[in-house]
């Protein structure tokens, strides 16, 4: 095979995308990448007010993935590490801290007096966090699946689950009743018990950019937008990185305030993210510092129909359960198209659905996650590669 071949198209320039044409590159295929907008990076995407970046969506880097580890340079994202814990902001106007003493200390005595969690769940969720932490991630997946919540209910009480584990887990999944497989919950909590999340300095639109500056012979078209169909009368091998068009998804709203004034909670708020308990309005947030400028962002499970509404919910609930005054709006996203639901959680793509011409490939087939949708980029250059041998 000629190794400057371009018989191998890909459709979508998101995550996946990104690591299949790395991928063939690597093996002497050189792709052509079709991307519909302006941009490579999909769902993944940053703004910045001064030196702050906007994520699309609370979008943290879990540094325990395995494909992170693989394909990313995890000090030249100068990444900024949360502490393993959460401040819980009650609708009782209790604050509480819980976290993980095991390798934060500090977290001991905070954790021990919450009353958000009973002895016995405290017991239990130090035996399920050694338990998971040690499990193989392919033991997770082939475990007889179930909702996290029934899971929970198998083990915490109501209380520990409503202040706790709704809004921690409801966040990263963006559904509120934490009906996502326990298979994801378990994983999750793995690549937590196992390493840190953070968000590098430049947002998360530098993971695409530190990706995307190593493809070197790729030829990457931006603004088109093509069919299978197209594509398929061009290139040999297709591999289609975007969901099909009934694919359901989860949304999210976020909010960013300027913060005038600092407050009892925001100074820590910039290493632990707090969580807002059986709300209607905000389900979490966090404060990110630049260099003369403090923004609080405010993350929202689903999306509103009146958002000018939500905004002032949310102002109002911060406001009563934390005591911080929200300042001006900087910016405000809309996501309708968040994660992906996905009814059958799986750890590789499900070979059947393939076939020889037409290559499919993103999170929407594994499990919600950068780490599965690099994953699955992979794993389709590799499909893609064995069929033009």
């Amino acid at each position: 095979m000629s190794t400057s071949s371009s018989d191998i198209a890909i459709l979508g320039g998101g995550i996946s995308g990104i690591i299949a044409a790395l991928e063939l590159e690597a093996k002497g295929v050189f792709p052509t990448l079709y991307e519909s907008t302006d941009r490579l990076g999909g769902r993944v995407k940053s703004d910045f007010f001064d030196d702050i970046p906007l994520d699309h969506g609370f979008q943290v880097l879990l540094t325990a993935y395995p494909e992170v580890v693989k394909y990313l340079d995890l000090s030249a994202l100068e990444l900024h590490y949360f502490r393993p814990g959460a401040y819980i902001f009650g609708k009782d106007g209790k604050v509480e801290l819980i976290g993980d003493a095991f390798r934060d200390p500090s977290f001991l005595w905070p954790t021990i007096k919450t009353n958000s969690a009973s002895l016995l769940d405290k017991i239990k969720l130090l035996v399920e966090q050694r338990r998971i932490s040690g499990l193989p991630v392919e033991e997770i997946f082939n475990q007889r699946d179930q909702s996290t919540l029934e899971s929970l209910y198998s083990k915490y009480s109501e209380r520990f689950i409503n202040q706790f584990f709704k809004p921690f887990y409801g966040g990263i999944f963006l559904e509120k009743e934490l009906q996502t497989s326990v298979k994801q919950f378990e994983f999750v909590f793995h690549m937590f018990a196992n390493g840190y999340a953070a968000f590098p300095k430049g947002g998360m639109q530098s993971v695409i950019d530190q990706l995307s500056a190593k493809l070197t012979k790729t030829k990457v078209l931006l603004n088109h937008k093509v069919t299978i169909e197209e594509v398929k009368d061009r290139h040999d091998k297709v591999i289609q990185t975007f969901a099909e068009k009934d694919q359901k998804w989860h949304g999210t709203e976020v909010f960013y305030f300027e913060l005038p004034k600092a407050s009892k909670y925001s100074e820590k708020l910039k290493n632990v993210i707090g969580l807002f308990p059986e709300s209607n309005s905000v389900n979490s947030m966090h404060v990110l510092q630049g260099g003369n400028t403090a923004i609080l962002s405010a993350t929202v499970i689903g999306v509103s129909e009146d958002s000018d509404r939500l905004e002032e919910l949310i102002r109002e609930e911060i406001k009563t359960r934390s005591g911080i005054e929200a300042g001006k709006l900087v910016k405000h996203y809309k996501i309708e198209k968040a994660l992906p639901v996905i009814s059958e959680i799986r750890l590789k793509p499900d070979s059947s659905k393939n076939n020889q011409s037409v290559i499919r490939s993103g999170d929407y087939l594994l499990y919600p996650s950068l780490n599965a949708a690099m994953s699955s980029g992979r794993i389709a250059a590799e499909k893609a590669f064995q069929n033009e041998l």
